[in-house]
């Protein structure tokens, strides 16, 4: 990384001008992410992604991943791919079937 380079969040006026999740719905594109580690690649319908994270630029989409064969998140890269018709014949894509909500209790300690 450059010297003065800096990561996370970026300025609200350089985040509006961005290409949107909803721009590639409308153009037909997928969001490929690969793992620059052990290889392995995905595709997902963004339809599907702004379900989950919402109408986000997709710069550093990638940050909201992790490997599913090895659990890492520092070696991800994400692209935008519009595949021609004969490109999609027999293309995989991975898409969502349900979003499960996770039920934990909480206790807490009172005095009778």
């Amino acid at each position: 990384m450059r010297k003065g380079a800096q990561t996370g969040r970026m300025h609200p006026s350089i985040a509006g001008h961005l290409p949107r999740m909803s721009s590639a719905v409308v153009l037909g594109q997928f969001i490929k992410i690969t793992c620059q580690h052990c290889r392995v690649t995905h595709r997902y319908d963004p339809g599907d992604l702004i379900k989950i994270l919402g109408d986000v630029p997709f710069l550093n989409i990638q940050e909201n991943f992790h490997c599913s064969k090895c659990g890492k998140r520092d070696y991800m890269s994400a692209k935008l791919e519009t595949p021609c018709a004969r490109e999609r014949v027999g293309m995989t894509v991975r898409r969502l079937i349900e979003i499960r909500t996770v039920q934990r209790p909480v206790w807490k300690d009172v005095t009778l």
